[in-house]
């Protein structure tokens, strides 16, 4: 690393209260903080009062919203000794505390594995924007701040005009990804002309992080993952952020065309609640005529429905694929998503330090076998298995599954049991869910269709059964 471009290794932990005045230094560029930092300037009374009631409602903030959760987890050894990544971390409060009413018949046990924090909105848009001036490039703050604002507009309105919404299928852009760059899969190019499709290849997919990311704390999260398939999750999230459209994995084919996807959706509520009239006096029909096409298109890959013992099985009742997903560029779930990212990265990199001194230790008293146990094991992997940190919490179906349910929550007030046993899409907002047969068709489990019913959009091959059969090309394990 070209030590003259490498970010400040001083910069505050999540739970530090000066984090905010530093994030304020990192990125002066906002025309409010150099206002108040101006002012603090002017008079040191004033400075001071400024600077005190900061720190008090900032260490308010972080003792009320953010927890530090206590797994040992390893850092990469490709990740920079240079560099503390640090900021906001990802909303770790369990969803439903215990002294309430479960939200469904498997009880408050399933409501606590979705990880979603705090789903107030005004908590909720300022960790996101808190996260993006801590961490993007600041050419890249105002139009995700932006972005930001538009699903979660001012003065008290429930919703956005539905008709000049983003639109996932506006942008045509498709990713997929591999090792090595290939053609990618003949489907999608045939069901959807007009699409520019690209594949990224793992050198390919290291130029285009550095390039858009550069001298930035969220490149330095993805130096620090070490795995590929943690760095094939993270891409596909940073992909949809900047750009928009679809990502697909390698191993899928399109079944239908992507502006086809939700196209029958069954409105949440009938759109009561959530839908804004741009006229006075619009009724709910004319509404629903003229609500434009979703931001965000997600399938539901797991639906335990009452299974007692679905924990042993599953991390979450519900969980949401994100092997294929659509989505508008600067959407908070992304976002979201993304600060899990970095925060469990933070985590990792707070660890390696106690491990790395805990390893010294017991070689020096003899113990190698012990010493070698800690030092090889690898964080990516569950932890009943040895591991600290599952691929599906870190990067993957997991915290993705997290992420759609708080936007969801902390937007429309919408919770995870409306979507047990959906067989047809569901529209919340501006999000479409899919039921298992939209993404999953086949899997002979959670009411799902074949890949030949009207429901299914997408076939997934899973776990390299894909190798060499539609291109011809040797596959490898993402």
């Amino acid at each position: 690393m070209d030590r003259a471009r490498t970010l400040p290794i001083s910069l505050p932990p999540p739970s530090s209260p000066i984090s905010k005045h530093a994030k304020v230094l990192y990125n002066g560029s906002q025309r409010w903080r150099v206002f108040s930092l101006v002012c603090y300037g002017l008079s040191t009374v004033i400075g001071v009062m400024w600077y005190t009631g900061a720190l008090s409602a900032r260490q308010i903030y972080n003792n009320t919203t953010r927890i530090s959760l206590d797994i040992p987890v390893e850092v990469s050894d490709q990740s920079s000794t240079e560099v503390v990544v640090g900021g906001p971390p990802a909303a770790t409060t369990p969803s439903a505390p215990s002294t309430k009413m479960a939200l469904s018949k498997l009880g408050i046990s399933a409501d606590e594995s979705f990880a979603l924090g705090s789903t107030d909105p005004v908590k909720y848009t300022a960790s996101l924007t808190d996260f993006i001036y801590t961490y993007f490039p600041p050419k890249m703050q105002k139009s995700l701040t932006y972005g930001l604002a538009q699903y979660f507009p001012k003065d008290g309105v429930p919703f956005p005009d539905h008709e000049n919404l983003l639109a996932m299928v506006d942008y045509q852009n498709g990713w997929q990804t591999d090792k090595r760059p290939r053609p990618v899969t003949s489907s999608w190019r045939r069901h959807n002309l007009g699409w520019k499709w690209e594949m990224l290849g793992d050198a390919e997919a290291e130029h285009w992080v550095k390039r858009i990311f550069s001298e930035s704390l969220i490149k330095e999260v993805w130096n620090a993952l070490p795995a590929v398939i943690l760095k094939a999750d993270m891409l596909r999230y940073l992909l949809l952020l900047v750009q928009g459209g679809v990502y697909t994995d390698v191993d899928t084919s399109c079944l239908k065309p992507i502006v086809n996807w939700g196209a029958s959706a069954t409105l949440w509520h009938e759109g009561r609640g959530w839908l804004v009239p741009t006229r006075r006096g619009q009724t709910l029909e004319s509404m629903i005529k003229s609500l434009g096409p979703p931001s965000v298109v997600v399938g539901v890959e797991a639906d335990v429905g009452g299974r007692a013992d679905w924990n042993e099985w599953y991390a979450r009742p519900v969980q949401i694929i994100q092997w294929t997903l659509g989505s508008t560029p600067s959407h908070p779930i992304l976002l979201d998503c993304l600060s899990r990212i970095a925060n469990t990265t933070q985590r990792i990199s707070t660890w390696s330090a106690e491990r790395d001194a805990k390893v010294a230790q017991l070689r020096a008293e003899g113990s190698i076998q012990a010493a070698e146990k800690i030092a090889n094991a690898r964080s990516w992997v569950d932890p009943k298995f040895g591991g600290h940190a599952s691929v599906m919490e870190w990067t993957g179906p997991g915290v993705f599954t997290d992420s759609v349910f708080r936007y969801l929550s902390a937007r429309y007030n919408f919770t995870w049991p409306e979507v047990q046993n959906l067989r047809t899409p569901l529209r919340v907002g501006d999000v479409v869910v899919l039921p298992v047969t939209g993404f999953s068709p086949g899997v002979d489990q959670f009411g799902a269709q074949g890949t030949g019913d009207a429901q299914a959009m997408v076939h997934h091959r899973f776990a390299g059964s894909w190798k060499g059969v539609e291109q011809g090309w040797p596959g490898s394990w993402r």
